[in-house]
């Protein structure tokens, strides 16, 4: 949340100077999608890791690659200081960050899952209280963010401060796993793979390719919401977002919407079927995304276009039972491996570089102010397709 909301103040500290303040995130965007790129790197050795040797070994180390270089920005020298040396840096931190990412995006959901393999009927609304995770980020980023506008002066150096306390919070997620303690399904498979990464490929191709196929209105959704952040930031102005606490309002109300709407989806993906509450909610974001995007540039409101990201936020809840199905798709011995690869090979491929492709759509046509929207769109409609393949037999859990 915090790189998100600090994407255009990173832009202008940590790049060369572009034609204009679009080309600067462009850039940027570019190094978030080579993290990006790095993600099924991190999710093939740690998901090796976690099938071979345990979950529980795996994810508290990803946390931890995760929390402490993100602390690491608020040290990087300043573009104007050391020139192309402050971008490599930043650089290296988002590939190390990537790395990780893959481990602990995809682990995480297969050591809940794990955990709940009892309590299937209930396992979207327990799913559902992972919202609750995501929220605490949201809200202590909003208050951390409002403590050091007031206390700092945040557009000079007062901005790099909240990253410090990134390392905190993964010390205390990195311990609370290990605490915790291995799955018991995983404790009670006593055969484990040799090597996981070719079981898969070899056995489990079809779990695989319809997994990361469904694992794309997620990742794109969210990667829609960066593009449509930054470019509030810019289509209002820097000086807005500042010098006043909006941003930070609308993201605490996010911050104590998203669990509720999280389990309320997720109660209703118990009863109605996870696959057909995801289909629900990407007809609902297909219909909305254009839409949104022109009353953004009409009405040049920063308030609207954060309610917009906010609304986009509580619909993509609906769809993140799907990930439930994604762990479904693959027998214990390959979870690990199966899930962390295929939703960061998808998030690659349709999250990493989403608001990179929005924002050139958005310099290169910019008269057609929705057409960034049509993207997201077709990905969408990929991942329909993909959702209506799933049989009752592709299930292993």
């Amino acid at each position: 949340m915090l790189f998100i909301d600090l994407a255009n103040i990173i832009s202008r500290e940590f790049l060369s100077e572009g034609i204009d303040v679009y080309h600067n995130i462009l850039q940027l965007f570019g190094i978030a999608g080579l993290g990006a790129m790095a993600r099924p790197f991190g999710a093939f050795a740690f998901g090796h890791i976690g099938d071979k040797y345990g979950r529980k070994i795996a994810l508290p180390i990803a946390i931890l690659l995760v929390s402490i270089p993100s602390s690491l920005i608020a040290f990087i020298p300043s573009y104007s200081q050391v020139g192309i040396t402050s971008t490599i840096l930043l650089i290296m931190i988002h590939v190390i960050q990537g790395v990780a990412l893959g481990a602990e995006q995809g682990g995480s959901s297969v050591y809940l899952i794990e955990h709940l393999s009892d309590k299937k009927k209930k396992l979207g609304m327990l799913f559902g209280i992972i919202g609750f995770g995501r929220s605490i980020g949201i809200l202590l980023s909003a208050l951390v963010v409002i403590l050091c506008k007031i206390t700092t002066d945040f557009n000079a150096w007062g901005w790099r401060l909240p990253f410090i306390f990134s390392a905190v919070l993964g010390l205390i997620s990195a311990y609370s796993i290990y605490i915790l303690g291995e799955t018991p399904v995983y404790k009670a498979t006593q055969k484990q793979t040799h090597l996981p990464i070719i079981d898969l490929i070899k056995h489990h191709k079809r779990a695989f390719v319809l997994a990361i196929l469904i694992a794309m209105p997620v990742n794109v959704i969210v990667g829609f919401t960066i593009f449509a952040r930054t470019l509030a930031k810019e289509i209002v102005s820097m000086e807005v977002y500042v010098t006043t606490y909006i941003n930070e309002i609308v993201s605490i109300i996010t911050g104590i919407l998203m669990p509720i709407f999280s389990i309320l989806f997720g109660i209703l993906a118990d009863k109605m079927g996870k696959e057909r509450t995801a289909i629900l909610f990407i007809v609902i974001t297909m219909i909305l995304c254009c839409p949104l995007l022109s009353i953004a540039y009409y009405y040049k409101s920063y308030l609207v276009i954060m309610l917009s990201v906010m609304a986009f936020s509580m619909i993509e809840r609906g769809i993140n039972p799907i990930g439930i199905v994604a762990s479904e798709l693959f027998p214990t011995k390959v979870r690990f491996s199966g899930v962390s690869l295929s939703r960061n090979i998808s998030f690659t491929l349709h999250g990493g570089f989403t608001p990179m492709i929005c924002t050139w759509f958005t310099i290169t046509f910019p008269q057609v102010n929705f057409v960034s929207g049509l993207y997201v769109v077709l990905c969408l409609l990929i991942s329909l397709v993909a959702i209506l393949q799933i049989k009752p037999q592709d299930k292993k859990l």
